[in-house]
Order: C-alpha cells, then structure tokens, then sequence
C-alpha cells in the first residue's frame, strides 16, 4: 500500500493532512477508516443516482423532440448520462455496494439522507408540466452544474473514481452545449414573455441548490480525504459566476432574478 496512503489514515481526522489526487485504488481501501470508505461510497451513490435520473426520467423527450436533428442529439444525451450512471455504479459494485444498496443510500432510507432541493433538479425532468424547453433548461443549468461537480471529483484521492469522472466531464460540456442552442433559440422565439422568465428563473433555482447546503466540519473532513477539494459553496459560486456571464452575453441578466438568494435557492415565480 502506498506510504502516503498509510501516513494519512493514521491522520484521517486532522484537517492538515490531505489524500492525494489519485493515491488511492481499491487495493487500498482496506486499510483506510471505515469513515473514508463511508463518505466515498455516499457521494459515489449520490452521483450515481442522479445521472441514472437524467437518463430514465428524461427518456420519454426522445420521441418528444421537436425534430429529427434534435431527436437524434437527445438521444445520445440520455445515452450518456446512462452511461455515466453504469460507470459509477460498476465501480461501487466492485466495492460491495449493489446498485439497489447504492440507490437506498441516495434516497437517504440506508445512509443519512440528502437535503430534499438538492435532488430537486434531477427528480423533476419528469414532471407532467414539462415542455421541451424545461429539459433543455435541465441541461443548460444542471449539467452546467455537475460541470464543476465532476471538475471536482476528477481531483478526487480515490483514482477509479477520479478517472471515471474525467470521462464523464468531456460528455457532459456537449450536454450543457446542447442546453444553451435550445435556450438561444427559445429566447429568440419567445421574446419577452412572462414564460421564459418563470422558467428560467426555476431551474437556475435548482441549479444552485443542486450543490446542498454550505459547507459544515463535515465539508472539511471530506476535503482532507480529498474526496470534495472544493466545499459546496465555493462551487455554487463558480456556477453562478459562470451562469451570470452567460446571461450577460445574451443581454438577459434578468431572467436569473432570485426571490430567495439563500440555500434553499427559490425563484420569486414558484408557489
């Protein structure tokens, strides 16, 4: 086992130590505290489930799609995001973890479950309400959002992991791509309209809720294992950032106006 490895779980509760970017392999695993191994499987089946999410709940939009060209894009989306949920799962599986245990652990009924908004995106692409444009805001904001998740995770000290997210991260940029051609055109379609603006407004919401409440002694830990080098907020203003600049561009900054500007995010158009 590498030495660093075995200097740093003698130390795993001292902030001042951190785990390497990718010094860590399944053979490892054994040798590190069973807390290490709890918090990576955690964030391991959380992020497993939301792609998985992607894929099964945004399915039924292929046949939807409102052309053949944009049919044909969308169904290598949702191809992909099945895709990533299999590599994530493939990995847990080789941890002991099943992908029904890896679900319960997501769904917080086998580990200590997630704040209710930040599964709010992904759990409602399949809402009945839904038009295409709301899917295509799913992945100009979600996947805009998982951008910076996986950036993070591809610097995880658990190299499985990190290489399968650095795979994961090429596709999702062409997700988010696709997002922001979809919302181009509807804004351009719509003009100014009560209707981009609620929409809009909602899933940036989601978006920024997407990454859990700030940051608490247990971000801090996770940063020394090197599971998250980057704590929730720092991330969510990344995204914000980046998402400000893109509605700048388009000369709307508008359409991102919050009501609530705090964890939870709330648009001021939801009820």
């Amino acid at each position: 086992m590498n030495t660093t490895v075995v200097a740093l779980a003698d130390a795993a509760h001292a902030p001042a130590f951190n785990y390497a970017p990718s010094s860590i392999d399944f053979a490892d695993l054994p040798d590190l505290p069973e807390d290490y191994r709890q918090e990576l499987v955690r964030l391991m089946a959380i992020q497993a489930y939301s792609e998985e999410k992607a894929a099964t709940e945004g399915i039924e939009w292929i046949a939807k799609s409102p052309d053949y060209k944009r049919r044909r894009v969308f169904a290598k989306i949702i191809a992909e995001e099945a895709r990533h949920s299999y590599l994530i799962y493939h990995l847990l599986e080789r941890m002991g973890i099943p992908e029904k245990q890896a679900i319960a652990i997501a769904e917080g009924r086998a580990h200590r479950p997630m704040h209710d908004a930040s599964l709010e995106g992904p759990l409602s692409v399949g809402h009945q309400d839904n038009e295409w444009i709301d899917i295509m805001l799913n992945h100009m904001f979600l996947d805009r959002a998982g951008k910076f998740m996986v950036g993070n995770f591809c610097e995880a000290s658990f190299k499985p992991w990190a290489e399968a997210n650095q795979v994961i991260l090429r596709e999702e940029r062409g997700h988010i791509g696709f997002g922001f051609a979809e919302l181009r055109t509807y804004l351009a379609d719509k003009g100014e309209t009560n209707e981009a603006r609620v929409k809009i407004s909602n899933w940036y919401a989601k978006g920024l809720n997407f990454f859990g409440p700030p940051s608490t002694k247990r971000g801090e830990r996770l940063s020394a294992y090197g599971l998250k080098r980057k704590d929730n907020e720092t991330l969510r203003n990344e995204f914000r950032a980046e998402v400000e600049e893109v509605f700048d561009e388009l000369g709307r900054p508008d359409l991102i106006a919050l009501e609530k500007n705090d964890f939870p995010y709330r648009s001021g158009n939801e009820g």
